[in-house]
C-alpha cells in the first residue's frame, strides 16, 4: 500500500448514475468527510469494497506486468549494409554500436556509431556520431569489441594488421571527446604484437583502467591467450600507459585466455572458456586484483554443476557482483547443451557462487549465456541461438532471445526483438545504460540489445533494440467500475501506458502533451 499512497489513490463511488472521484491527499480529511456526509453509509461501504478491489487487482497486474518494455529500435541512417552489429556499450547516456562483419570475406564497415539517448517517452536519440577507423580498413574488424565508461569508448579491431604487424595481430583505439568538442581516435599500442594473436578481440574499461584480451596469443602454447592492462589519464588528454601483461596460470593450447574481460575498480575478470581436458571444455574464469604490488591473478573460478561448457565465454563485473556465461553448458542430468550463467558475489576477498541461472525452457543450441551484462541490480543474459515456435522452425531459426533477471528476487523476464528475423541472433550484445536528463514520464534506465546477423546471408543494415525499465507501480483506475470490469480496466490502463511510452515524433523529440493524451487513449 505504500506504493499506492506515494502516487495518491482515488476511491470511486456512484450515486444516481454519477461517478464521484474523491482524491485523498494530506490536509484534506475534513473536507472529504463533509463532501461524503450526504451519502448513505451502506453505499459508502459498497464503494469502499469495490474501490479497494480495483486498487489491489490493478497493483497485482502491475507487479505481474513486464518491468522491461520494448521502446525503440535504432537503425542506421543512411542504411549502410552491416552498419549495426552485435557489439553495444553505453556511457553517460551515449549508446555506442559496432558494425557487423561478413565472415566469409572478412569485410565490414570500418566505423562505429554513437547516439545520445534522452530520458522520457520513446527514449529519443539525438546527436548521432560516426567514428571511422583511422585507415578506413574494412578488414580490421573495427568495432567488433566495444567497452565504454566515464565518457570514453574503447574499440577493438582484432583482425587489423595485415599491412603492418601481420594479419589478425589486432588493434585497439580509444575514442574520446577532444578539447574542441570533436572526437579523437588514438591507438592503444599492443606491447607484444604478433600475427594471429587477435589483440582487441575483447576489451573492457571502467574509465581509469583499460583491459585488452588477445585470446589467440601463444603463451607459449598455441592460442593460449594473454591480457594487457593499461591506465588512462584524466581528460582531455586521456594519456594511456601500459601497466602489465597477464598470462594464464596454467597455459593450455586453444584455452583462449582473454576471450572475455571485465573490470571494476580493483578487480578484473578474465574468461578462459577453452580450459580443461574434457569435452565440452569446462572453462575457467580468473580474477586479477590490484594491490600495492600491482595486478596479480589471485583466484580462479571453476564451473559449478550446471555450468560446465565454455564457462567464461562472457563475463560482466559491477562492484561486488560477477556474472559468467557458459553458453554450451548442460543442466545437471541432461544431455542438452542450452547454456547457463553463474552469479558470484564478493565476500571479503573471496568470490562466492550464489546461483546458476538457466532459461526456464531451454533448447539445444540456445547459447544462453553467450552475452551477459550487469546494471542497477539486474542481470541481462543473451541467448542468440534461440529458435522461434516449433511449428515454424524454417522461418524462425536463431531469431534469438534475451533475459532480464532481477538479482534480488530472481524474477526473470524474457525479452524478444521488436521485429524478429530468422538468423538475426537477437541477444548477441547487451548493455545497461542511463539516459540523459530526468523525467517523470517514460523510462530513464534502459537496456540495449544487439543482433549478430545471419552469417549465411548478405549483411543487412542491422538494428539495436532499446528496452525501457518500468518499476512496479499500481495502476490507478478513474471511473465508475463494477466487479465484472475490474480486469478489463487494469489491462486497458497497462496498454495505455505502453502506448504513451512508445509514442515519439518522427524527428526523435518527445511528443507534446496533446500527442501524449491522444496516444494514451484506449
Amino acid at each position: 500500500m505504500e506504493a499506492v499512497a506515494a502516487h495518491g489513490k482515488k476511491r470511486i463511488c456512484k450515486e444516481k448514475g454519477r461517478p464521484l472521484l474523491v482524491p485523498f491527499r494530506a490536509g484534506m480529511r475534513m473536507r472529504v468527510m463533509r463532501n461524503l456526509s450526504h451519502i448513505p453509509a451502506r453505499v459508502l461501504a459498497a464503494c469502499f469494497t469495490v474501490s479497494c478491489a480495483v486498487i489491489a487487482l490493478a497493483a497485482s497486474a502491475a507487479n505481474d506486468a513486464p518491468r522491461w518494455r520494448p521502446v525503440r529500435t535504432e537503425i542506421p541512417v543512411p542504411p549502410v549494409s552491416g552498419a549495426f552489429g552485435p557489439a553495444v556499450a553505453v556511457t553517460e547516456g551515449r549508446l555506442w554500436i559496432g558494425p557487423a562483419r561478413d565472415t566469409d570475406v572478412g569485410d565490414g564497415p570500418p566505423q562505429v556509431t554513437a547516439f545520445g539517448i534522452r530520458a522520457g517517452f520513446g527514449l529519443p536519440s539525438f546527436d548521432p556520431v560516426i567514428v571511422e577507423h583511422p585507415a578506413a580498413a574494412r578488414n580490421a574488424g573495427f568495432g567488433l569489441a566495444l567497452a565504454a565508461a566515464q565518457g570514453i569508448c574503447v574499440v577493438g579491431s582484432p583482425h587489423a594488421g595485415c599491412r603492418e604487424r601481420g594479419c589478425d595481430s589486432g588493434q585497439v583505439h580509444l575514442v574520446a571527446h577532444d578539447h574542441d568538442g570533436s572526437w579523437s581516435v588514438d591507438e592503444v599500442t599492443c606491447p607484444d604484437a604478433h600475427p594471429a594473436s587477435e589483440f582487441g578481440a575483447a576489451v573492457a574499461t571502467d574509465g581509469r583502467t583499460i583491459v585488452v584480451g588477445s585470446p589467440r596469443a601463444d603463451s607459449p602454447d598455441r592460442d593460449g591467450g594473454a591480457v594487457d592492462i593499461f591506465e588512462v589519464g584524466p581528460a582531455p588528454a586521456h594519456v594511456v600507459t601500459f601497466v602489465t601483461r597477464l598470462r594464464p596460470p596454467s597455459p593450455r593450447a586453444s584455452a583462449r585466455f582473454g576471450a572475455a574481460v571485465a573490470v571494476s575498480a580493483d578487480w578484473i575478470a578474465i574468461g578462459e572458456p577453452g580450459a580443461g581436458e574434457t569435452y565440452p571444455r569446462p572453462g575457467i574464469v580468473h580474477l586479477a586484483h590490484r594491490s600495492a604490488d600491482g595486478w596479480k591473478i589471485e583466484s580462479s573460478l571453476r564451473a559449478p554443476a550446471g555450468a560446465v561448457g565454455w564457462f567464461g565465454t562472457s563475463v560482466a563485473l559491477a562492484g561486488c557482483e560477477l556474472l559468467i556465461g557458459a553458453p554450451i553448458a548442460r543442466a545437471v542430468g541432461s544431455t542438452v547443451s542450452c547454456g547457463s550463467a553463474v552469479h558470484f558475489s564478493l565476500k571479503g576477498d573471496q568470490w562466492i557462487p550464489r546461483r546458476v541461472i538457466a532459461a526456464p525452457s531451454g533448447s539445444a543450441g540456445d547459447a544462453f549465456g553467450m552475452a551477459v551484462a550487469l546494471g542497477n541490480g539486474w542481470a541481462a543474459i543473451g541467448a542468440p541461438g534461440t529458435d522461434g515456435p516449433a511449428n515454424d522452425r524454417s522461418n524462425s531459426e536463431d531469431i534469438g532471445a534475451a533475459w532480464a533477471v532481477e538479482l534480488r528476487s530472481l524474477a526473470m523476464e524474457r525479452l524478444a526483438a521488436r521485429t524478429p528475423r530468422a538468423g538475426d541472433g537477437f541477444g548477441a550484445g547487451l548493455a545497461f545504460g542511463t539516459a540523459h536528463g530526468s523525467t517523470r514520464t517514460g523510462p530513464r534506465c534502459f537496456l540495449a540489445i544487439g543482433h549478430r546477423q545471419d552469417p549465411e546471408r548478405p549483411l543487412a543494415a542491422g538494428s539495436v533494440d532499446l528496452f525501457g525499465y518500468d518499476g512496479p507501480m499500481p495502476v490507478l483506475v478513474a471511473g465508475a467500475v463494477g466487479p465484472q470490469s475490474v480486469g478489463e480496466q487494469s489491462r486497458s490502463a497497462s496498454s495505455m501506458a505502453s502506448a504513451a511510452e512508445a509514442s515519439v515524433t518522427a524527428d526523435g523529440t518527445q511528443p507534446s502533451e496533446a500527442a501524449r493524451s491522444t496516444a494514451s487513449r484506449p
